[in-house]
């Protein structure tokens, strides 16, 4: 850790805030981990999808193995209508494997969160607090403080925000920044910046006999949109309901919401032989959401920044949404160690300097990620006559599906790696990766 007085504080204990420990910590800079639940590693949360993007990061802290031990591959995506029929295949995460040399994986949230926290040493866990609700921040010319609702606070040079899309630190870094006098309206964000279009139950239930580990399913239809994943002991579903009015308010949910939203929607197949209605009854754990969409427009202010869902929000269809917030930690670490030298803690300037680079290098890629992921869930759930044909006669194409990966694999081997790491160990495909000075590496 840094001698230097260079210290983060790190808002959300979850996949994200874990990745910003790890990155941290191997920059050399200090940090402290603040999270609200229990313990750091719980068994809470739908199941993820880990892309390439995501895990190169791991590959980089030398955890891949260790996560391929809990995760399932991905292979083609089988996709059917309400009605069971055949849609045909998508190729997608196959074509992921042909061009990065690594394929997608699902995996519980729990077992994520478990390799990340692993990946650190005992001394970097002594700096992770559950237990710790924040209740306010504030900021002086030299310092950034955490106050927690049991009393204690935490301060060090700046302050990441990693809890969320409801996150308090980004309605925290807005309250700061309208009171104080010389902040330009257009760095105020808005208070409600995402719009919500869909809702999603989502549901993780046993795995049963006719799903196999690594299967990938998808049903189509009006309003409504299916997401199966298949792993080892538990499988995960993900459905995602049109709302009749979008809305930019905050949407609570509870018990009986998901006993109405079953009774519309029980019926339909995941597979031949278990139903909507049988993965819910013998569930572990399910939950109702809304799902937010929509990227912030300014992700810090003096010495607050965010990333992950605390910065833009993905309906779930493509799987980018933790990824995206996994890169952003890198993008942003990357500028922070070049910050962090022996003459002591930065100065705001730079400070200020580093959030700036950080922004501009992930913004258009995020905007790019969040529309793609509005567009797939709006055509898998048939949003008008046009996204229907397009589900139905374009995404069907095997061609098309290769055109799209094709033009997009650039782009994901360009995907920001931790400088200051040695990249050893990382599959390599069809499209060799990038490393962080734009040349090829030899993996």
């Amino acid at each position: 850790m840094s001698s230097n007085g260079f210290k983060v504080i790190i808002v959300g204990g979850g996949p994200v805030g874990l990745t910003a420990a790890n990155a941290l910590f191997r920059a050399g800079i200090d940090f402290v981990l603040l999270e609200s639940r229990p313990n750091i590693v719980v068994d809470a949360g739908s199941n993820l999808v880990l892309l390439p993007m995501g895990l190169r990061f791991l590959a980089q802290i030398g955890v891949l193995d260790a996560f391929n031990n809990v995760s399932s591959p991905l292979g083609k995506i089988k996709r059917f209508d309400h009605d069971g029929n055949n849609l045909g295949d998508a190729n997608f995460f196959i074509h992921y494997q042909e061009n990065h040399g690594i394929s997608p994986r699902v995996v519980s949230r729990h077992a994520l969160t478990q390799v990340l926290y692993d990946a650190l040493p005992s001394s970097a866990h002594t700096r992770m607090h559950p237990n710790k609700k924040v209740d306010s921040i504030n900021t002086t010319p030299t310092s950034a403080t955490v106050h927690c609702t049991d009393g204690t606070s935490y301060t060090g040079t700046l302050i990441i925000g990693a809890d969320g899309a409801h996150s308090l630190i980004r309605s925290q870094m807005r309250t700061l920044a309208l009171a104080h006098p010389s902040t330009p309206a257009s760095a105020i964000n808005p208070s409600h910046p995402f719009l919500t279009t869909y809702r999603s139950l989502w549901i993780r239930f046993p795995t049963t006999s006719d799903l196999l580990p690594g299967d990938a399913n998808e049903t189509h239809g009006v309003d409504l949109a299916i997401q199966t994943f298949v792993g080892e002991e538990t499988s995960v579903i993900g459905m995602y309901e049109r709302l009749p009015q979008p809305t930019t308010e905050r949407l609570r949910f509870g018990p009986d919401d998901e006993k109405d939203f079953i009774s519309r929607w029980g019926n339909l197949p995941l597979s031949e032989k278990v139903t909507v209605r049988d993965a819910y009854e013998s569930r572990v754990q399910s939950g109702l959401v809304s799902l937010e969409e929509g990227v912030v427009p300014n992700w810090s202010w003096d010495r607050i920044v965010l990333v992950g869902d605390a910065a833009h929000k993905f309906t779930p269809s493509t799987g980018a949404g933790c990824n995206n917030g996994m890169v952003d930690v890198v993008a942003l670490v990357n500028e922070l160690a070049r910050v962090n030298t022996s003459d002591g803690e930065p100065e705001m300037e730079e400070i200020a300097r580093a959030f700036v680079a950080y922004q501009k290098k992930r913004f258009g890629a995020v905007v790019e990620g969040c529309k793609g992921a509005g567009q797939a869930t709006a055509t898998a759930t048939w949003k008008s006559g046009v996204f229907k044909f397009v589900d139905l006669h374009v995404i069907s194409s095997k061609r098309v599906q290769r055109f799209f990966m094709q033009r997009a694999a650039a782009g994901i081997a360009a995907t920001p790696a931790l400088e200051f790491v040695e990249e050893v160990g990382l599959p390599e495909g069809r499209v060799p990766w990038v490393g962080s000075q734009g040349k090829s590496i030899r993996v």
